[in-house]
């Protein structure tokens, strides 16, 4: 199993540095090009030439997540929040995704150009952890090990990959967690989750899945899984205590449910060029309504962990469901989970039907 998840794990590393490889190509291998400098932000590409000391490759209108990301790199702490903080859109939403660009910044230690590279290598070794947790969740499952590729096929992940963004850290220790709960080591588990929460606290939703899959499972409450809550709660007190004068609302990303998608629907049909983003948008509602019924017949560690994102699917508001390199990366962990789960309910469902006491070892090792 050990020599499986390493081979995926290469795998990972060697699909993501070629996708990224593939857009640097394009800019001279220049890394700014992933960060996503934006045409309409001009104070924010005049700081960011000012540190690194040379042009930098400006992407259209609005960019993406990287400039911000960048922006936290620099000063991940926030002990210049008048230097850096200021160029962060929202300061306060931004600065709760905290450890991508600590870990891609080291802290904050390296210099404005070996940031922009820690950005990259960041996310290319997530991929690669990603892809082998995932293979080994598929292997705990019943299934092959070739499973794994899901993540790193994942479309959230590809295109995380091209912006700079914090969702594959986020998902790749998701499915460490998810292992991890299924091999019955909590703390392993709770650790996980806790990096997965600081880089996307979204994750909080995984956490509370797999404490009450626990929970349903074993009939027991493990605390550990409260560490990422703490620690999510613990930095938010300190990001207000820093930058209290540059608290701004986050736009709306909640509605009543299904009202979002509509909303999205009704767009994508009047605007010419949205089929990627309504195709996308169609299948993403559709798996996460199927995510949630396997997880109540077949219930599984995966499947709660990534049930929450397809509940949150939902109730999406309809400026998150427009694009689909936002409705993917707000629902990321939902494909992966969704295309490891169906074969492993075949193989669990097979073995009921021919090899009754295989079954019981199979269906216990998929719910573990």
């Amino acid at each position: 199993m050990r020599r499986a998840a390493i081979v995926m794990g290469l795998i990972g590393v060697l699909g993501g540095t070629l996708l990224v490889g593939r857009l640097l190509a394009e800019h001279d291998f220049d890394p700014s090009a992933t960060v996503k400098f934006a045409t309409i932000a001009p104070e924010q590409n005049a700081y960011a030439a000012e540190l690194l000391g040379r042009d930098i490759v400006i992407a259209p209108k609005a960019g993406h997540d990287g400039k911000f990301f960048f922006s936290q790199a620099m000063d991940p702490f926030f002990l210049e929040p008048d230097v850096h903080a200021e160029h962060l859109d929202r300061p306060t939403y931004r600065a709760q995704r905290m450890l991508y660009p600590t870990l891609a910044s080291l802290g904050g230690s390296v210099s404005a150009e070996a940031t922009l590279w820690g950005l990259i290598v960041v996310n290319v070794l997530a991929m690669g952890i990603g892809t082998a947790f995932a293979s080994l969740v598929a292997i705990e499952m019943g299934i092959s090990k070739w499973l794994g590729l899901a993540f790193l096929l994942n479309p959230a992940m590809i295109v995380t990959l091209n912006i700079d963004g914090a969702e594959i850290v986020a998902v790749a220790a998701m499915m460490a967690a998810v292992y991890y709960t299924m091999r019955e080591t909590y703390v392993p588990a709770a650790v996980s989750l806790t990096v997965a929460c600081l880089a996307r606290e979204a994750m909080l939703i995984a956490a509370v899945g797999l404490g009450l899959f626990v929970l349903y499972k074993k009939r027991r409450i493990v605390w550990a899984f409260a560490i990422p809550a703490l620690a999510v709660g613990g930095w938010w007190f300190y990001v207000r205590w820093r930058l209290d004068a540059l608290l701004a609302q986050d736009i709306k990303a909640l509605d009543l449910p299904f009202v979002g998608f509509s909303q999205a629907f009704q767009r994508w049909l009047a605007t010419p060029g949205s089929l990627p983003d309504l195709l996308m948008g169609c299948v993403l509602l559709i798996v996460s309504v199927l995510v949630v019924i396997r997880a109540l017949r077949s219930p599984s560690a995966l499947a709660w962990a990534a049930s929450g994102f397809a509940l949150l699917g939902l109730v999406l508001s309809g400026p998150v469901w427009l694009n689909y390199f936002d409705s993917s990366r707000a629902l990321a962990p939902v494909l992966t989970a969704y295309l490891i789960m169906v074969p492993a309910e075949a193989v669990s469902r097979r073995a009921l039907e021919g090899h009754p006491r295989e079954s019981v070892n199979t269906r216990s090792r998929a719910s573990t």
